[in-house]
């Protein structure tokens, strides 16, 4: 949120801004993106040989082979995409999610604001049985998640979805934010 556009505008009355900030930039999910990078390696290396094959019928100008040369280049199309995707996405999109995210956290609730193609904002409300964990990374910066959505799949597998604020400077303060709304909450209850 920059300029004009505050937080203020997505508030509830007597809703106070306790914290605000952003995703720290680089790169967190090392061993995720190497994964994938390794992954999408023969997938896009197939993809382009089959697409070089396919060039390769083309140029022969006759008809057989150049419905040949069409249909393979055609076919290397989605491994092109998706090696390229595994190879190169991980790590664009770690550069660019800091960029195009911000947070702020609230007496109420918690707040991601995204810019892409459009704009979003997801609020998270701070109750005090919300469910908040803290993980530390390697680099210093913390994860704080503290809103957590469970799904099941065909199967009936359950996989559990976490939100919050990631790959932060301050975790640990936010952390404690959090916990003092919690606190304030439990009080107000009791009141």
């Amino acid at each position: 949120m920059t300029g004009s556009e505050g937080w203020q505008d997505w508030f509830d009355d007597g809703e106070a801004l306790l914290w605000q900030g952003a995703p720290q930039p680089g790169v967190i999910h090392w061993g995720r993106n190497i994964l994938l990078t390794a992954f999408g390696i023969p997938f896009l290396s197939a993809g382009l040989v089959c697409a070089a094959m396919g060039l390769g019928y083309i140029a022969k100008f006759t008809f057989g082979e150049m419905a040949l040369g069409v249909f393979l280049a055609a076919f290397s199309v989605p491994f092109v995409a998706v090696g390229g995707a595994m190879i190169f996405g991980t790590w664009v999109s770690d550069y660019i999610v800091p960029r195009r995210t911000r947070y702020a956290l609230t007496s109420k609730a918690g707040y991601v604001a995204t810019r892409y193609w459009g704009r979003k904002m997801d609020v998270f409300p701070v109750r005090a049985g919300t469910r908040v964990e803290l993980q530390q990374h390697r680099s210093g910066a913390a994860t704080v998640h503290f809103h957590f959505e469970e799904t099941r799949d065909s199967d009936g597998d359950v996989r559990i979805e976490k939100k919050g604020f990631e790959n932060i400077a301050d975790g640990q303060a936010v952390y404690r934010l959090i916990r003092d709304v919690q606190a304030a909450q439990e009080v107000d209850a009791r009141e």
